[in-house]
């Protein structure tokens, strides 16, 4: 969906704010950056294309990263970002943070693309620079609703859609998935059994029968809470004045 340096960035942020103590797939789960041998260890699991060198970590460098982990979460629950509130966080992350461009390859072409410049060679200021550039990208391109919050009960998991059809609603962590899908069946059975008594016999049968792939998707994608309805309508109404906008220029063409 973005180009690799982009996925890389998003999907270390988000595992970043995945350090914090929390819950997981109804579990809790400890502050594994609790400490410089923990801030070691998350820079060493990173993927080295991202140079965030685990010799680099230290107790002043954890103490940044901690709040850089903090802003991440906040940019996050605020996702998908369409107030100005919202795009100061990133502002303030972009902060002192240059771009260059610099010659790359993709799929065995050479390509040109921009690279930030952190503020420092420290850690923290790498790192933030690196997921700056990525979350202007995702802003610039109104795509800021691929981060996301696991909607599985009990779990408070960052994770970021990088599917072209925009699907992915759990994390990796657990079953929070099967949990859901459980939990949207006996919502079923329950209204049927409530409702069963008016119903025909053959309203009923339609009941019972399993729901398709695309019901399951649009009954687990359904916003739940006043922002999400706000910020779904906010993307709908973005989302047809650029089909509209398509349409027209077919037409001139």
């Amino acid at each position: 969906m973005f180009n690799a340096e982009i996925s890389r960035a998003l999907i270390a942020a988000a595992d970043l704010i995945n350090t914090a103590e929390g819950l997981k797939s109804a579990k809790h789960t400890p502050d594994t950056l609790n400490g410089v041998d923990g801030l070691k260890t998350f820079l060493g699991e990173r993927e080295p294309e991202l140079e965030w060198p685990s010799s680099a970590a230290n107790r002043k460098q954890l103490e940044k990263v901690r709040d850089l982990r903090s802003s991440l979460r906040d940019i996050w629950t605020s996702a998908p970002i369409t107030e100005p509130q919202e795009l100061e966080k990133v502002n303030e992350l972009l902060q002192g943070v240059g771009t260059r461009l610099v010659r790359g390859e993709e799929d065995g072409e050479s390509v040109f693309r921009e690279e930030p410049i952190p503020v420092s060679s420290q850690i923290s200021d790498v790192m933030t620079a690196t997921i700056a550039a990525a979350l202007a990208h995702l802003v610039v391109a109104e795509e800021t609703g691929r981060l996301r919050i696991c909607r599985g009960d009990d779990c408070e998991t960052a994770i970021v859609d990088l599917t072209r059809n925009r699907s992915k609603l759990f994390c990796d962590f657990g079953n929070c998935a099967n949990r859901a899908h459980v939990r949207a069946y006996r919502a079923r059975q329950a209204a049927l059994k409530n409702g069963g008594a008016s119903s025909n016999g053959r309203t009923a049968a339609r009941s019972l029968s399993k729901p398709s792939a695309a019901e399951k998707a649009e009954e687990l994608s359904r916003p739940t809470s006043a922002s999400a309805v706000a910020a779904k309508e906010f993307r709908d109404r973005m989302r047809n004045e650029l089909m509209q906008k398509r349409s027209k220029k077919a037409k001139k063409g």
